[in-house]
């Protein structure tokens, strides 16, 4: 009997004895031998510290913010970057301090819409900060507040004349109210203390609550606040 195989039946059949047999003569690795890939390598974070110097420059020149270039915005692009980094979140803080601070200055000269607006500036660079709300009672008050004043000579206070004496402690009556605030102006921290040491002659042992602002003509105001509680 002739059997006629097909030639693609044929190689269909062998094909799988081939292949196990090419594996079968190929040397395998056992598992513990394969080799593994190194790890990339870290990525390394963009360099903050050029962005951090102009930063400085810029509050050293007094652009803090608002402004291209200015401080604050150097400080937050640093952030979006290391939103962590000590050095911007310190600068922040300097600025809105700093801010606050000339809104005190501005509130001791009596000068509010000035006061007002450096206060919205410090809330633009931080309106989280924890001196913000007294500072804003601080001129609200002072603003809202009954004001009476006196008004001393330059030579009478100089040399420390016995009728301002008397004028003084006669003023101290309303600085010794509970809810008095009194503001010394004078041409040296010596003629301050010794303007507050007169309004204390004053009759009463409440403390007087003022601070003095080096400037002339001497005068004291004192404020009477309004809804002030002893």
């Amino acid at each position: 009997m002739t059997l006629t195989l097909n030639r693609s039946a044929l190689l269909r059949a062998c094909f799988p004895l081939l292949f196990a047999a090419l594996l079968a003569g190929c040397p395998q690795r056992p598992p513990d031998e394969i080799e593994e890939q190194p790890p990339p390598p870290p990525v390394e974070p963009p360099d903050v510290n050029p962005i951090l110097d102009r930063a400085e420059t810029a509050f050293s020149e007094e652009r803090l913010i608002g402004t291209p270039g200015a401080a604050h915005s150097l400080y937050l692009e640093v952030l979006e970057i290391d939103r962590d980094n000590p050095d911007a979140l310190y600068g922040i803080e300097r600025i809105t301090e700093a801010f606050i601070q000339r809104a005190r200055d501005a509130i001791r000269q009596e000068r509010w819409t000035v006061a007002g607006l450096l206060l919205d500036q410090a809330a633009r660079a931080d309106a989280d900060h924890p001196s913000l709300p007294s500072a804003k009672a601080q001129l609200r008050q002072l603003r809202d507040a009954e004001r009476l004043q006196l008004d001393l000579g330059r030579d009478e206070v100089r040399g420390r004349r016995q009728s301002v004496a008397g004028e003084l402690a006669a003023f101290g009556a309303h600085a010794r109210k509970p809810n008095a605030r009194v503001i010394i102006r004078a041409g040296s921290d010596v003629e301050g203390r010794w303007i507050y040491a007169r309004l204390n002659d004053a009759p009463g042992d409440r403390r007087i609550r003022g601070e003095i602002v080096i400037g002339y003509p001497p005068r004291v105001v004192i404020f009477l606040l309004p809804g002030a509680t002893p």
